[in-house]
This record gives C-alpha cells, sequence and structure tokens, in this order.
C-alpha cells in the first residue's frame, strides 16, 4: 500500500533533488568577475548574465534520482524490485554528489579557466542549508530501504505461518 512510512521517505527523497536542481551551490570568483554555478549552468553572476559552461549531466543526474524514487514510490507492489530502485539512487545519488560538489568545481573549472588563462577561488553559497539537503536525501533513502526490507520480511514471516 502506499500509505507506508517509507513511501514518506520516498516522497521527500524524490523532493530534494528538485530543490537541489534550482539551488545556487557556488560561486566562482576571478579578479574581474563572479560565476553562480547551480547544477545545470556556470554563469556570470547578473541577473541575465550568459552561460559560461552548460552541466546538464548534473542536472540530468538529478532528474533520474527524483524519478528513480517517483518509481520506486509507485512499486510498493513489488517490494523486491522496489528495494533495488532505491539502492539503484542511492548509487546514483553518491556519484551525482560526487560530480556536483568534487569533479566540477575541482576538473572541469580549473580546466575552463586555465584555457582562459584566468585564476579563481571557488566558495560554496548556502553551505549549511546543502548539506542539510544532501544528508537528509542519504538517510530518506536509507530509511526507505530499511523500511521496504521489514516489510517484505513480515510478509515472509506471515507466509511461513500458513
Amino acid at each position: 500500500m502506499i500509505q507506508r512510512v517509507q513511501s514518506i521517505f520516498l516522497l521527500v527523497a524524490a523532493i530534494i533533488p528538485i530543490v537541489l536542481l534550482f539551488m545556487p551551490i557556488g560561486y566562482v570568483n576571478t579578479a574581474d568577475i563572479q560565476y553562480l554555478y547551480n547544477s545545470i549552468i556556470l554563469k556570470i553572476n547578473v541577473p541575465d548574465g550568459h552561460a559560461v559552461i552548460r552541466l546538464y549531466y548534473v542536472a540530468l543526474c538529478l532528474l533520474i534520482c527524483s524519478a528513480l524514487s517517483l518509481v520506486a514510490l509507485f512499486s510498493y507492489k513489488n517490494r523486491v524490485r522496489q528495494t533495488q530502485f532505491v539502492s539503484i539512487n542511492m548509487i546514483v545519488y553518491l556519484v551525482t554528489l560526487m560530480v556536483m560538489l568534487w569533479i566540477c568545481p575541482d576538473i572541469v573549472f580549473k580546466k575552463y579557466f586555465t584555457i582562459i588563462n584566468t585564476e579563481f577561488e571557488f566558495q560554496f553559497a548556502h553551505k549549511a542549508l546543502l548539506l542539510i539537503l544532501i544528508f537528509v536525501e542519504a538517510i530518506c533513502l536509507f530509511l526507505a530501504n530499511k523500511f521496504i526490507k521489514k516489510d517484505e520480511e513480515l510478509v515472509r514471516a506471515a507466509d511461513r505461518l500458513r
């Protein structure tokens, strides 16, 4: 049934990547200009600033995380498949975090600013909120998986009693 406790965790786990999709992750400061980095683009930090680098792969990974959570949420009739979707979602989420927080600022931006021969400094925007959302997402996925496995054990125990 859809009104189980893991459904709440999966719903929260589906909403958080959408929030992370539009939330600014950080700022890249150079000697003469500041850039805004979110999961879609690195752009000049003015209201209609042009995009410098498009980061569709981070946004795609976040959308996949959200979609996997929704698919797991509505796969409540098959708990084994639901557990598989949550496990795959955990792996995709971990890869997304590595790309979003480590690879982009340290490798992609460094390569880009080296090409244009400019020094840069990266700083996180809303660091506390970003960390809270990341940990809440991971905890929700973990708890959803735990409660799905608990339901599966209850069903198997009931089948043994018959």
